[in-house]
């Protein structure tokens, strides 16, 4: 008759140990992820990969940046952070990012379903809209970093309604991305509707 009061007793330091364990192991692996968030964030620094030879500073060329690089130097500003850009391959690019090697992509990278599935992206700030399925253009973050993506969203949005991406996308590419950019906002989440379906 005893074992059955001892058996409802081990079960419940079982589970209580098994909640105890998982909670701390959870818990540990936030931090974990909050901590990689920060460790260039601390060092003031964004490194941002591309795999453009153009999307680097040029600071003796007729025009000393391209339209990927003015954005990831108003981000970086925004974010209180200074900019660093490292050049890949594109064949590279996204197992580098996954490696740490830079925090984010800002290389004219299209958003795809597959993507979304291993990669956070942030809002689109450039698009083709003129073709069947649009091509929409947003920067590449590692899965996992939620408040760095949410920052480069608030950025992003700051940008288009103070003006920024307009004076930048008028200076660079002497055409006005704002009309068109405002459509990709509602292109994402069309597009994003019609792939959750």
């Amino acid at each position: 008759m005893m074992a059955k009061p001892k058996l409802v007793v081990v079960a419940i330091t079982a589970a209580l140990v098994i909640f105890i364990v998982w909670f701390l192991a959870d818990g540990i692996a936030a931090r974990n992820r909050r901590e990689a968030e920060r460790i260039t964030i601390r060092q003031g620094v964004i490194l941002i990969g591309t795999a453009n030879a153009e999307d680097h500073p040029r600071p003796h060329a007729a025009a000393p940046i391209s339209f990927n690089v003015a954005i990831g130097m108003e981000i970086a500003a925004r974010l209180g952070l200074r900019a660093a850009f490292i050049t890949t391959d594109r064949d590279s690019i996204f197992t580098e990012l996954e490696t740490g090697i830079f925090d984010i992509i800002i290389s004219s990278v299209t958003i795809t379903p597959e993507r979304q599935t291993v990669h956070n992206f942030s809002k689109p700030y450039m698009a083709n809209i003129e073709t069947t399925e649009p091509y929409l253009f947003a920067i590449t973050l590692r899965k996992g970093t939620d408040v760095l993506t949410a920052a480069i969203n608030r950025a992003l949005e700051d940008m288009f309604n103070d003006e920024t991406m307009l004076q930048i996308s008028m200076n660079i590419l002497g055409v006005d991305m704002v009309t068109q950019a405002r459509q990709v906002w509602q292109t994402f989440i069309l597009y994003n509707e019609k792939n959750r379906q």
